[in-house]
């Protein structure tokens, strides 16, 4: 069965999970909840059902789960805001539609937030699945500038660094969620607060993204 088809999936159909499904979303839910040093091989099969020799047996070892549990996480987030950005012919609608995608998958699976969150936080070397989301999901913006930027849509500067730009309008919002609830007064608790926030988040990255008019590059030279 695909690895990515987790428990969670499988009763959904109406099906038991296997024991490689079961340790993954009780991996996926422990990770998010403790983080990959508190979690420990114990609590993951027991919270799974299985016994303690499962995860060797299935992934290798506690790592081998971990990243098979981010593979499993990560996969349907490139594949949805690829598919929307995809789904657009101008470039700077393809990024529209890459903000609103992923700023929802974030928002949908508030587990991806814990996930992100540590390895933001960790100086060692990034798993490859997140290493892979990264590159894929910041080839597929730099991509889009450089199409607008080709065509004069968008304005000239770095495509690196603008896709950077771009990508952390919905994953501050997201990743610092808390904080901005609390101490910023601003909420993603209903769907109005949250077309708010990304149709702001919109307004904000075509301003910047945008290429100047003949009138503003006259400004300029002045």
């Amino acid at each position: 069965m695909n690895d990515r088809i987790g428990a969670g999936s499988a009763r959904a159909a109406g099906k038991e999970p296997t024991t490689r499904e079961a340790l993954l979303e009780a991996g996926r839910e422990l990770f998010a909840a403790a983080g990959y040093h508190a979690t420990s091989i114990r609590s993951i099969t027991g919270s799974a059902g299985a016994n303690l020799g499962a995860v060797t047996y299935h992934f290798g070892s506690k790592e081998g789960l971990y990243h098979a549990v981010l593979e499993n996480a990560l996969a349907p987030f490139r594949r949805v805001v690829r598919v929307a950005a995809e789904s657009r012919t101008a470039p700077l609608e393809g990024i529209e539609a890459f903000l609103r995608a992923f700023f929802q998958h974030l928002l949908d699976h508030p587990e991806l937030r814990a996930l992100m969150l540590e390895q933001l936080a960790s100086e060692g070397p990034l798993p490859e699945p997140v290493k892979r989301t990264f590159r894929s999901n910041f080839g597929l913006l730099r991509k889009l500038i450089e199409a607008g930027q080709e065509e004069g849509t968008i304005c000239g500067g770095d495509p690196r660094l603008l896709a950077v730009a771009v990508a952390a309008q919905p994953a501050v919002l997201n990743l610092l969620r808390p904080v901005l609830e609390q101490a910023g007064g601003i909420s993603t608790a209903s769907r109005e607060d949250r077309e708010v926030i990304i149709e702001n988040a919109i307004r904000f990255v075509r301003a910047g993204l945008g290429a100047p008019g003949p009138s503003s590059d006259r400004e300029a030279v002045r």
